[in-house]
């Protein structure tokens, strides 16, 4: 048995004083990522993407920049096959807004420069499309 699974979310960037920050969060699982979740009925991958990372950081100010990747992998719960789909936005946040952590769901979250936070994201692939999210908003922004 199997199940095909859609998710959606995004590499989150801010500028800070002319600093360049990349928030990334621990996933229940202990790994470093960027903030995801499933999508809804009838919800835009663009709005899950935003709507879950605000719920996952209590971030508000939030503006998806365009999709810029797509991760797709298998594994297995109790039992199920399961083959997940998570589409990827850049998102800008805006700077001197707090985080504010679901502990039900992430252990924590951190702002980072961009070479710590490609240094310290851990998932097969994930490194490729936080490194174009970064180049992106660093051509756009600085």
């Amino acid at each position: 048995m199997s199940e095909k699974h859609f998710a959606s979310g995004g590499v989150v960037i801010k500028l800070e004083e002319g600093d360049v920050k990349v928030l990334l969060i621990e996933d229940s699982y202990g790994h470093w990522t960027w903030p995801k979740g499933h999508i809804e009925l009838r919800e835009t991958l663009e709005t899950a993407a935003l709507r879950e990372i605000k719920e996952e950081t209590g971030l508000k100010n939030l503006e998806a920049l365009k999709e810029i990747g797509k991760q797709e992998y298998c594994y297995v719960l109790k039992g199920v096959r399961i083959f997940k789909v998570v589409h990827i936005f850049l998102v800008k946040a805006e700077s001197g807004e707090e985080l504010k952590i679901q502990k039900e769901e992430i252990s924590r979250g951190e702002w980072l420069k961009p070479e710590e936070a490609l240094v310290r994201i851990e998932y097969e692939g994930s490194k490729e499309i936080l490194e174009k999210g970064i180049n992106l908003f660093c051509e756009e922004y600085l």
